[in-house]
């Protein structure tokens, strides 16, 4: 069974990539062009971008993993949805189970209507990841499923070419993380076109209220708190306590080179691609405000990327290395998906062998860690003005 009408794959941001391409596979066209919404539109209108820091630590392994959260409400997800599809006139369907039976046949039967759906999954339990073990049950995701035949399940991931996943793997990936009940949504959209500007409007209000809060986890003030652990010897939390044997530091700076630069984020913790968002809204919504807002937030992800290259120097060799390798690992699987896998099994392989060798013997002296630290402090109080004076801008757009 393969949902025909489901043409449109790839895309930035697991959460918003998913929406943009089930609704365009239900004919939801946007009222200011006729066509498929944009993912950055969709990504503005859910209420666009976010603020978050928490640092994993895994000390059975030896690896601590950076978590950063750049979407709105990137710890509710269902929110964000929720929000979206109001501001669209769209109706979300969410379906969960704990019976791994009864998920499939709700798969099984919004596949058999010719209804995409979107399904949440551990990274961990998909093959096309290549994760360590150690890492299953840690990272959620979500994908969407537009076909499946006795033996497969049909994805999209964000790459610009389909996947297929063995309908077991598939199983456990949606039942690996608990909370999640081997969630689906299922959208159900197109009847009533919104008021766009209206919509847009609610989502950068949405945006502002967000990213003015002053919470230290969930808001700005969470990038000026990490830029201080980055030098604090005295807060458990801080790097120089954390890292002190240098042990999983490695892994720390690659998962925070990943999340800013390379997955699911535009190159510039999202950043980019809310500036692309405000560019397509400005001649909808008029005035020059929205376009200095945009500029404000192109500047911000162009700084936020440099930072991510910051963490992995070219002066020192393996974690220059590692910076090649992921990309092209990410640029091999975004371009050509399930079909070049084998080359990202072989990227993916050597990843993981500077992991286990760099995790227990990082190649820095305790003087180079702290010149590293320092200068990845400056470059997080400088991202934190921005951030600031990025927020005025768009708070300008309100009025």
């Amino acid at each position: 069974m393969i949902v025909n009408n489901y043409t449109q794959f790839g895309g930035v941001h697991p959460e918003t990539a998913t929406m943009t391409n089930v609704l365009a596979s239900q004919g939801v066209t946007a009222p200011h062009t006729g066509r498929p919404y944009t993912e950055a539109m969709i990504l503005g209108l859910a209420g666009g971008i976010g603020c978050g820091y928490i640092l994993w630590e895994f000390k059975k392994y030896d690896a601590a993993i950076l978590v950063m959260g750049f979407q709105n409400k990137w710890n509710y997800t269902t929110e964000f949805i929720e929000n979206l599809c109001a501001r669209l006139h769209v109706q979300p369907t969410f379906l969960e189970t704990a019976g791994v039976k009864t998920a499939s046949q709700q798969l099984e039967a919004a596949i058999g209507d010719g209804r995409a759906a979107i399904a949440w999954v551990d990274q961990g339990c998909l093959p096309y990841f290549y994760l360590r073990s150690m890492y299953n049950g840690c990272f959620g995701h979500l994908v969407s499923v537009y076909g499946l035949d006795e033996t497969q399940v049909y994805i999209d991931d964000r790459a610009q070419k389909p996947l297929q996943v063995n309908r077991e793997a598939f199983a456990a990936a949606r039942a690996r993380i608990g909370s999640y009940k081997n969630r689906l949504l299922l959208l159900d959209g197109g009847h009533e076109q919104p008021d766009l500007a209206t919509a847009i409007y609610a989502g950068i209000e949405d945006c502002v209220h967000y990213l003015a809060a002053d919470s230290q986890t969930f808001a700005i003030p969470a990038f000026r708190k990490w830029a201080r652990l980055l030098t604090d010897p005295k807060n458990k939390k801080g790097w120089p306590v954390v890292f002190k044997q240098k042990q999983g530091l490695y892994s720390t700076l690659r998962s925070l080179h990943e999340g800013v630069k390379l997955f699911g984020v535009k190159s510039g913790g999202l950043r980019l691609l809310y500036a692309d968002f405000l560019e397509e809204a400005a001649p909808v919504l008029g005035g020059t405000a929205v376009v200095e807002a945009a500029a404000h937030y192109r500047a911000l992800g162009q700084q936020w990327a440099r930072f991510a290259d910051a963490v992995l120097p070219d002066a020192i060799a393996p974690l220059a290395q590692t910076r090649h390798l992921l990309a092209q690992k990410y640029a091999i699987f975004l371009q050509q998906g399930g079909e070049g896998l084998d080359e990202v099994a072989h990227l993916s392989q050597q990843l993981t062998t500077l992991e286990e060798e760099l995790n227990s013997h990082f190649p820095l002296s305790d003087d180079e860690i702290h010149a590293l630290f320092s200068d990845m402090q400056t470059h997080l109080y400088n991202i934190y003005e921005a951030e600031l004076a990025a927020l005025a801008a768009l708070q300008a757009c309100l009025g």
